[in-house]
């Protein structure tokens, strides 16, 4: 396993984090003793990092952790969790909630599952662009560190990917420590200038979703992806049809690439932007090592990266999940961007 630290934050974390929303039934379910003898297994190859939600399941994403690992286990790893969805209301789906009131409240709760106080990372989750300009909020995201609920505080950027600009408002704050995105072959913007934004700021990276669903691992066929009833299947209407027919094309130009197809799919992600940390999801052992191998991989080569992204330019404009308010600015400010590194 390679460690990095969490850009300025001081937190040394595992290249690869386990995602475990990943078994809290947004992917399937998993028996809970699974569940937890996965965490465990996890940390035996060296994963110390884990992203989590108060959300996800409501609230057992982070008692799994707790109940896998136990006070004193918590200790040993660097967990990373977020708040913002309040699912306390029992609505359907959960209002997002970002006063002062309730994200303290929520940060309380959060570490009475997860048994650790302070927790090490607590994410802002899917703030709206209204929320990130309003001054209260970034009072209260100072609260967090000040009354001892967080040891730092990151954004976590979505649901949409089409979040260029939350993240230019974001980055201009120095209080945030983190920030978290989708980013993979299939959708390399907004992300890739996230990342590179973020880190000439200090700021830590993490990136989410790097097999895109199941397609860039092969985890999933185009007819499985048509009935899906699970977290995936909340992706725009026509998106798997277009992901696999980009697919055949990526698959072509990484066709002598060493590795699996999930690994292939992760040296992109880790050798084509400055990321500090990627979150897999995986429900068995096997996959889970899979992805950690690809640290022992070779990156991929200049010319491999240059040709995904002409894939990536080439087909995005047909994309039933275009970023078009972020490509929009990047057109916008191209040579500003390329004037300061971006």
């Amino acid at each position: 396993m390679d460690y990095r630290f969490l850009g300025r934050t001081g937190l040394r974390v595992s290249r690869i984090g386990f995602g475990v929303y990943s078994l809290t039934g947004l992917y399937g379910s998993v028996p809970e003793e699974d569940a937890i003898e996965l965490l465990r297994y996890a940390e035996r190859l060296g994963i110390n990092f884990f992203d989590t939600a108060d959300v996800y399941a409501n609230g057992y994403g982070e008692e799994l952790l707790c109940r896998a690992f136990g006070e004193r286990g918590m200790a040993r790893i660097v967990v990373a969790t977020k708040i913002g969805y309040d699912f306390y209301s029992r609505r359907t789906p959960p209002p997002r909630r970002y006063d002062e009131t309730y994200l303290l409240w929520a940060s309380e709760k959060s570490s009475e599952r997860l048994c650790k106080k302070p927790i090490d990372l607590i994410q802002i989750h899917n703030p709206s662009l209204h929320v990130l300009r309003d001054m209260s909020f970034w009072k209260t995201v100072e609260r967090l560190t000040e009354e001892g609920f967080a040891k730092h505080v990151g954004v976590a950027l979505g649901p949409e990917t089409d979040v260029l600009e939350h993240a230019i408002i974001l980055l201009q704050h120095g209080r945030v420590e983190s920030i978290q995105f989708v980013y993979n072959i299939l959708e390399q913007e907004p992300g890739a200038t996230i990342a590179r934004m973020a880190a000439s700021r200090g700021v830590g990276t993490i990136a989410r979703v790097p097999h895109g669903g199941g397609v860039l691992d092969e985890s999933i066929t185009l007819a499985e992806a048509r009935n899906l009833s699970d977290h995936r299947s909340l992706r725009r209407n026509g998106w798997y049809e277009w992901a696999f027919k980009v697919y055949s094309e990526v698959k072509n130009v990484l066709e002598n690439a060493p590795g699996t197809p999930g690994q292939k799919a992760l040296r992109f992600v880790i050798d084509s932007a400055p990321i500090d940390a990627v979150i897999v999801v995986a429900k068995n052992k096997d996959r889970l090592k899979e992805y950690i191998e690809a640290l022992e991989l070779p990156p991929l080569v200049n010319d491999i990266i240059r040709t995904l992204r002409e894939i990536y330019t080439k087909y995005v404009e047909e994309s039933p999940e275009k970023p078009a308010k972020s490509l929009s600015i990047m057109r916008t400010w191209a040579s500003v961007f390329e004037q300061i590194g971006y």
